[in-house]
């Protein structure tokens, strides 16, 4: 039996315009009434998660910044994982010179070493302002904490830095295009699939006990540890190969799961009855 939903934020719970509807709240309503549990799990920021689960009056798990962070159904942190000061700072000095909107990403906030019209439009997407830090490359040789680094710009220079970074760095890095003109740096073995594999233990589920719904290759990971993978239609073809199911939202991703679970029902109770 499934019971728990793991779902993306951008491109899949919500709309363009960051909303969840209408549709994917009477959803959400009945995984509740259901007792199944949810996890948010983005490249967002939990404080940003907590944010739309404040809007649409639920309680979730969290797993954020592409798996950095894990937080419980109650908000409370349970673990993070984050770059090595030496490591992040031979990403910046790879990635400084390229023409992209560069952000430096801790647990609860999004730096940037200034502010320009094209960081201006990424940031409208956000549900936080981002920090002007100057001394961001400077910061990286001390305690300066960082989880990520998200590029945003044109997809040939993203795909030219990820080959930099995978010629140089290939063997110390986790890498996403996250969106269709983002490109996430991560850690090694850093990603929303390992750490979903540490919340289940913690919780005492099985991977087949969690249902994955996302649309970018960030989500692979995540599709990789369950049979109930749903990649949204309009995800990247890549991505839909690696999922189960291709949905068009996760409310049609909840109804496969309602109805996995009552055939599952009948069966142990077939089974009992034998």
């Amino acid at each position: 039996m499934i019971k728990l939903i793991v779902s993306d934020l951008d491109g899949t719970l919500l709309d363009h315009s960051k909303k969840v509807s209408s549709r994917e709240l009477a959803a959400l309503k009945k995984v509740k009434e259901a007792g199944i549990m949810l996890c948010l799990a983005s490249g967002r920021m939990n404080i940003e998660m907590q944010q739309v689960l404040e809007e649409i009056g639920h309680r979730a798990y969290s797993v954020s910044q592409n798996g950095a962070f894990i937080h419980l159904e109650d908000g409370t942190f349970m673990k993070s994982q984050l770059f090595q000061p030496e490591l992040a700072y031979q990403v910046y000095q790879l990635l400084k010179d390229f023409d992209l909107v560069k952000l430096v990403c801790s647990g609860e906030a999004n730096y940037i070493t200034s502010l320009t019209p094209a960081s201006d439009e990424v940031q409208s997407r956000t549900f936080q302002p981002f920090i002007v830090k100057e001394d961001v490359e400077q910061s990286l040789k001390g305690d300066f904490a960082v989880c990520k680094f998200s590029m945003f710009g044109e997809i040939e220079t993203l795909l030219e830095l990820k080959a930099l970074m995978e010629e140089k760095l290939g063997d110390q890095l986790e890498m996403f295009i996250s969106d269709k003109d983002c490109l996430d740096i991560m850690p090694l073995a850093v990603s929303k699939g390992s750490s979903l594999l540490v919340l289940i233990e913690k919780l005492g589920m099985r991977p087949e006990e969690i249902a994955c719904v996302g649309d970018s290759f960030n989500d692979v990971s995540m599709f990789g540890i369950t049979p109930h993978s749903f990649a949204m239609k309009g995800a990247h073809p890549e991505v839909k190969q690696k999922a189960l199911y291709h949905v068009d939202s996760v409310a049609e991703a909840v109804g496969h799961v309602f109805a996995y679970n009552e055939k599952f029902a009948l069966e142990q109770k077939g089974s009992t009855a034998l």
